[in-house]
């Protein structure tokens, strides 16, 4: 028995405590709520240092550590990315700290429980190589019985909690959900998607998620909020559920364009397939609703009626599962219908804001932007619903959207469509399930196949979603679940991108103006609005850099040589103009930190339509790992990280 150094080496249940824990761990270091310092390890085969991620205010003026400082001890792969303003007290501060860095062995101090208990002689001789570390750097000196084994992520968050004095509500709501995440990912562990193939339908990609966000702590979070019953895995089927139907006065709601018209088709195949017409009383407007979302219709909208259960249609359901195609039945559109439940760290209903801005969005400002229409295409939200309640946080919960479908269709125009947050996903079922998507599904097994696949997936995308930034101060919310490519179905080549979803957008208003002569119609209040450029450079930075490229770049092989953030440079060099702001914004050597998104600070003020930002170290400068300057240098890093994916 060794000590692990892929997640896959665990038991589900470990792995899925672990890919919680260190998503948690990785937030509290990247958003500088823990500080985190770093020590090389000589001589440890598959360890090349760790993190020791402190509790409380430590000064950093002082020479020795005391124990209980300790939050965490995490063993890494290679050196992390470390601050560029750090101050190296008693190691050097560590900057951002993701979870693929982590060999999947925390440790806890306490003395709770002991290493030398059932665990394998590598794990203690990894501790003892810790301790005889943290003696000679940090003065601190422990027994081998005072450091144990740990993947709780609850007992990390409770222990960084009080010492936080976080309000004691606050910090077991955020247990409840981190509870969450842990059961939800430990069944899709349990119960792996199969591993797509290039040739599967978009359906098929949208549905191979395994773990989700690559550092949200609440990645798997699913809370069904009451009246819902709490389900548990395997109750409730959210990707292939019901489509079910209502009816509101016409009085008591907002319609945009004409969702009456494009919900017809629904209606009557709905009548045609119950052998039942489904009857709309005079003055009222019939709504598809998700069929879980039922019960919350009927404890906070008296005056709906609701169709019974024969008005049924089936449904198969995209990533942020509100998202729906109605088979068979819509060919060109699908529907994103408000469900009341909370993933990550969104309920994921349609705010009346939302609801007002998309069809307007879509018809007064995409055809007005700076796009290159052969490479990107924006799915354009056609018509809504939304109810009346002057309540937004009621309304929300009855809503519904007809967008445009691009992947019901993309056969016809020789392509295949591929969301691109599935294929960083690994952990599949079938043949080679263990590989990420990307790497599997487009037979990048060399460095070189790898970099030409990045090269060209990098630039397309620049010279997509760039120009509305650079030239209209608009940035679209590209993250990966927002985001659907483009291949030629023959050659596999990458042709461009489609876009969807306007929740994210960030539109600054005086530029909008002066380059298109569009003024935005929205509710005022709305969270898109930016009071200044460098709030879009903002957005676009965390969607692009930190999230889609990032995550790319690591399951690719080409973070820790810095070959994939070379090739992110010279794209963006090339995708600038010199004499652009955002130039110096991204790439002035100067700009050694950028605003990154807090998941965890957001969480823990109960945000998630503003964003809370702090100083991320600014990725694009990354050149990657010296070989031999720390520990054991890149190259053994490299077959590493191919023996774990291999």
């Amino acid at each position: 028995m060794t000590t692990p150094t892929c997640p896959r080496d665990l038991k589900n249940h470990e792995r899925a405590q672990f890919a919680t824990a260190s998503r948690l761990l990785s937030c509290l270091v990247t958003e500088s709520l823990a500080r985190a310092l770093y020590q090389p390890l000589k001589d440890m085969l598959k360890v090349n240092g760790y993190a020791i991620i402190l509790q409380g205010d430590v000064p950093t003026e002082v020479s020795l550590l005391h124990a209980e400082s300790i939050l965490a001890i995490v063993p890494l792969h290679h050196p992390p990315i470390f601050k560029a303003d750090g101050v190296d007290f008693l190691g050097k501060e560590i900057g951002l700290l993701d979870p693929l860095d982590m060999i999947p062995t925390i440790f806890e101090y306490g003395g709770a429980k002991s290493t030398s208990d059932g665990n394998s002689s590598d794990t203690t001789n990894l501790v003892s190589a810790i301790i005889n570390s943290l003696k000679g750097s940090m003065n601190l000196t422990l027994d081998k019985r005072s450091l144990y084994v740990s993947t709780d992520a609850i007992s990390i968050w409770n222990k960084f909690a009080v010492g936080h004095k976080l309000d004691e509500a606050v910090q077991a709501d955020i247990a409840e959900e981190l509870t969450s995440a842990i059961k939800w990912q430990e069944y899709s562990y349990d119960y792996p998607p199969t591993a797509p193939s290039f040739e599967d339908p978009s359906i098929v990609w949208e549905q191979s998620i395994v773990e989700g966000h690559p550092t949200h702590p609440m990645h798997k979070t699913r809370r069904f909020l009451p009246p819902l019953p709490n389900y548990s895995p395997g109750e409730y089927d959210l990707l292939r559920p019901q489509l079910r139907f209502i009816s509101i006065p016409r009085d008591n709601v907002k319609i945009s364009n004409n969702f009456e018209e494009l919900v017809q088709p629904l209606l009557t195949t709905v009548s045609s397939r119950s052998g039942v017409q489904l009857l709309i009383k005079e003055d009222h407007v019939v709504i598809p609703v998700h069929a879980i979302q039922v019960v919350h219709i009927q404890d906070k909208f008296p005056e709906a009626h609701i169709y019974p259960e024969i008005f049924s249609l089936p449904l198969l359901a995209q990533q942020s599962l509100r998202s729906v195609i109605v088979p068979d039945v819509y060919r060109g559109l699908h529907l994103k219908l408000a469900i009341g439940i909370k993933l990550t760290s969104a309920v994921r209903t349609i705010s009346p804001e939302s609801a007002y801005l998309g069809p307007r969005f879509s018809s007064q400002v995409v055809d007005a932007l700076t796009m290159d229409s052969d490479i990107v295409t924006v799915a354009r939200e056609l018509a809504s619903v939304v109810h009346n309640n002057p309540n937004g946080e009621i309304a929300k919960h009855c809503a519904a959207l007809v967008r445009e479908c691009h992947e019901a269709t993309s056969e016809d125009r020789s392509e295949r469509l591929i969301v691109c947050t599935s294929l960083v996903e690994s952990g599949h079922a079938g043949k080679d399930g263990h590989l990420p998507s990307v790497v599997r599904a487009f037979h990048l097994n060399t460095q070189e196949k790898r970099l030409q696949w990045l090269e060209r997936f990098v630039s397309i995308f620049l010279r997509a979603f760039l120009p509305p930034m650079l030239h209209n101060g608009v940035a679209f919310e590209c993250h990966p679940q927002n985001c659907v490519a483009r291949f030629d179905i023959e050659t596999k080549e990458l042709k461009g991108f489609i876009v969807r979803d306007f929740g994210g957008l960030k539109v600054h208003r005086p530029t909008l103006k002066a380059s298109t002569g569009v003024d935005m119609d929205f509710i005022e209040g709305h969270s898109i609005i930016a009071s200044s450029l460098d709030d879009v450079y903002t957005r676009m930075y965390h969607t692009i850099i930190h999230n889609h490229f990032q995550q790319l770049i690591r399951v690719l092989d080409l973070h820790y040589n810095g070959l994939g953030w070379g090739i992110v440079r010279q794209q963006l060099r090339a995708n600038i103009p010199r004499e652009h702001p955002l130039y110096d914004a991204w790439l002035s050597p100067s700009r050694t930190s950028l605003p990154g998104k807090c998941f965890l600070r957001m969480r823990m003020s109960s945000m998630y339509r503003f964003h809370l930002h702090g100083p991320f170290p600014n990725l694009i400068h990354y050149t990657g790992v010296s070989s031999g300057c720390e520990g054991r240098g890149l190259k053994d890093h490299e077959e590493r990280n191919l023996e774990c994916k291999e």
